[in-house]
């Protein structure tokens, strides 16, 4: 009788260790499949350069398509992307979508009836190639067909069909990437012949000085009054914001913009926050050649937004977007007490082959102790 129960208390003692070495190791396994589900978090954005432009009709708009996938610990490694861009199709139509460092894996659609374009891209098979610092991916091309002086950006991405992956190269798996933000870009259409030369000089009539800006009768333009040069674009100095560059949500900015024209008034600054365009065409020295003007603005979602300003003067010209008149602003989540969070929505509970595997082990181990138990 004592040898079946040492035998028993044997078996016991092992059942009692697998179970303890079992679970453990089940916890262990769970959360390495975690950590690498959520290596890939929002941090990319894509983005049209130059922001803002001008074209006469019939003109190709050339615009450079640049991915970011972020700084530091929460920058992606992208593998794939998918653009999908929409521009107004009463104003373009699209001539080419072409590839830049990545390979394309199907040929660019076109649709100018709606006014759409797309193509895929990837970093082929090799994990090293994947893009981890800004780069510019793709280049699109579009036919000026109409003139247009857009009040909102005529030229962005389909937020909701674009997508990006992100590889991981420790674990060889890939994650979809949800993008933090992009930025749309805005051209501005002008006539094929509204500022050519004439052909020869009038000799009938004079043209009126009260229609050209700084005219004066018989200075060194001549006693007609016509101006010897062309009008020179305004020139935004500096924009700058009253608080720092990055911030949680929302996060509220007042954007000064300053800036003046050499021959003449400015009618409207033009802020591009990155996520919205709003015009200033009252105070701040709106009228004069030099202005100063303020505008607030609030980022109400997180992302990494560039902002600029425009200035337009009393004969349409526009000033010419510069890195002295731009701003890179950095906007974060926030949880519900306000502070700021750095971690992406909760992961996916792992690999459900391998959760259930390891449930199935657990419960063979289970039946074997009991039987054993029971001998």
């Amino acid at each position: 009788m004592s040898f079946f129960s040492s035998y028993k208390k044997i078996f016991m003692l092992g059942f009692i260790m697998v179970i303890l070495v079992t679970i453990p190791f089940s916890v262990y396994i769970a959360q390495k499949r975690q950590n690498i589900s959520s290596k890939a978090i929002k941090s990319t954005t894509l983005s049209f350069e130059p922001a803002s432009t001008t074209a006469k009709t019939g003109d190709t708009v050339t615009l450079n398509i640049w991915l970011d996938p972020g700084t530091g610990t929460t920058a992606n490694q992208i593998s794939f992307v998918k653009l999908a861009i929409n521009f107004d199709k009463t104003k373009f139509t699209a001539s080419s979508l072409t590839e830049n460092i990545m390979e394309k894996i199907d040929e660019p659609q076109y649709d100018n009836t709606a006014g759409k374009a797309s193509i895929s891209l990837s970093i082929g098979a090799d994990p090293a190639n994947a893009i981890k610092t800004k780069t510019k991916i793709a280049i699109l091309k579009l036919k000026a067909t109409a003139e247009t002086t857009p009040a909102n950006p005529n030229i962005t991405f389909d937020f909701a069909n674009s997508q990006v992956l992100s590889i991981d190269n420790s674990s060889q798996t890939s994650d979809n990437v949800l993008l933090s933000s992009t930025i749309p870009a805005t051209v501005t259409i002008t006539s094929a012949t509204s500022t050519n030369a004439p052909t020869s000089t009038p000799t009938s009539t004079p043209t009126p000085t009260s229609t050209l800006p700084n005219a004066k009768p018989g200075g060194s333009s001549g006693s007609s009054g016509i101006p010897s040069s062309s009008p020179l674009a305004p020139v935004c100095s500096s924009l700058d914001i009253n608080g720092l560059a990055a911030g949680t949500a929302p996060y509220s900015l007042t954007f000064t913009a300053t800036g003046n024209d050499p021959n003449g008034t400015i009618n409207k600054i033009s802020f591009n926050f990155g996520d919205a365009i709003e015009d200033l065409t009252i105070g701040g020295g709106i009228g004069t050649s030099s202005v100063s003007g303020q505008i607030l603005h609030t980022y109400k979602t997180p992302g990494i937004y560039t902002a600029y300003a425009i200035l337009t003067d009393n004969a349409n010209n526009l000033s010419a977007q510069q890195s002295s008149c731009t701003k890179t602003v950095t906007v974060n989540s926030t949880d519900l007490s306000g502070s700021p969070i750095v971690t992406t929505p909760l992961p996916p509970p792992g690999d459900g082959e391998v959760m259930f595997g390891l449930g199935a082990l657990g419960i063979i181990f289970t039946i074997i102790g009991g039987v054993l138990l029971f001998l």
